[in-house]
């Protein structure tokens, strides 16, 4: 509910982003890791390291993630860039 309040969404979002039922663009992703105080590609990663860096509610949040949520919804942001990307890159389709 915090998180939802911080980026000003519904926490209804926010709870499909963590079922993996929805895909967050791109924007969304940024004002999520802006709202954690971390890099937005902080989020995808499973990196020890950096974790003693970040306030203790970052920390929570992603400790609540498992590795399998993370991974889902790397694989389906990357699907939906490289859409998105073929997408721009293909010819004008004549009218």
């Amino acid at each position: 509910m915090k998180l939802a309040e911080m980026i000003e969404t519904s926490t209804s979002y926010i709870g499909e982003i963590e079922i993996n039922s929805r895909v967050p663009s791109l924007a969304m992703v940024e004002r999520i890791a802006k709202a954690l105080n971390i890099e937005p590609f902080r989020l995808f990663i499973e990196d020890e390291e950096w974790k003693g860096t970040n306030t203790q509610e970052t920390n929570n949040y992603l400790e609540n993630l498992s590795t399998k949520d993370r991974q889902d919804l790397t694989k389906q942001i990357i699907n939906r860039i490289s859409n998105e990307v073929e997408q721009i890159l293909q010819p004008e389709k004549k009218r």
